[in-house]
């Protein structure tokens, strides 16, 4: 009887640590990807990107995207232009290649490494981010 009722106390307290934790920092549930204004010709067929910011966030350590982070950022949302700055689509680390590159931590190359380790991660570009305008 004790042994259950410390066993339920202390996942009792792992759950409220786990879930003040995850309420401890606030991130948005949506981010609204714009192309930036000086590529506005660069693939104009292209809408704003609805990033699902909650959904990854529950799956993944923030780290895994915001691969700079450092603990002054810790805990707090960065927005991805605050880094990427570069509005040339062929820049390294610019704009486009946050999204775009390889490998992680971008969302294409992430999305095509899952996938190729059996995932059904959507990888197209009209299937997974980019809805038609």
């Amino acid at each position: 009887m004790l042994r259950n009722m410390l066993l339920f106390v202390s996942l009792t307290a792992m759950l409220i640590f786990a879930v003040t934790t995850v309420l401890a920092y606030e991130v948005p549930d949506k981010v609204l990807i714009e192309r930036p204004k000086g590529n506005q010709k660069l693939n104009s067929w292209v809408a704003p990107v609805s990033f699902p910011h909650g959904f990854h966030a529950i799956r993944l350590a923030c780290r895994d995207c915001h691969h700079k982070e450092t603990d002054k950022t810790l805990g707090k949302y960065v927005p991805c232009r605050q880094c990427h700055t570069d509005d040339d689509p062929t820049a390294e680390s610019g704009f486009y290649r946050a999204w775009h590159s390889p490998g992680p931590p971008s969302c294409l190359g992430c999305h095509t490494q899952m996938r190729s380790e059996g995932g059904k991660n959507p990888v197209g570009c009209t299937t997974a981010c980019h809805k038609p305008k």
